[in-house]
């Protein structure tokens, strides 16, 4: 049987598919929140399911966490979608972008 390692931005992409997750992201961009704040934005699910989310957030670096005492401060890492969109996304809006052009000289070559 053959085995694929999933790439490191393919695990970016699945780790932001789930909306839970994006909400997190979401919190963060506000500026660093801890453990206990993120997980009271959420008490339909559960402390233990909001930790698997930020686990998962964490282990592609989408999170950095800095402890101080008993307090886990966490915080929006952006490079890590920055460089899936520049790697993937860019690509693609290169390429609307070239046909918008070529869409609207046609349409100024033909009045």
């Amino acid at each position: 049987m053959v085995t694929y390692s999933i790439q490191p931005i393919d695990r970016i992409w699945k780790a932001i598919s789930d909306s839970k997750r994006r909400q997190i992201l979401d919190a963060l961009a506000d500026g660093p929140k801890s453990t206990g704040e993120i997980v009271e934005l959420f008490p339909s699910i559960g402390r233990t399911t909001v930790l698997k989310h930020m686990g998962v957030l964490e282990d592609v670096d989408l999170i950095l966490v800095k402890r101080q005492g008993r307090i886990r401060w966490n915080y929006l890492n952006p490079m890590p979608i920055r460089h899936a969109c520049s790697r993937w996304v860019s690509k693609h809006v290169d390429g609307i972008t070239r046909s918008v052009e070529q869409l609207k000289t046609l349409a100024e070559n033909n009045h």
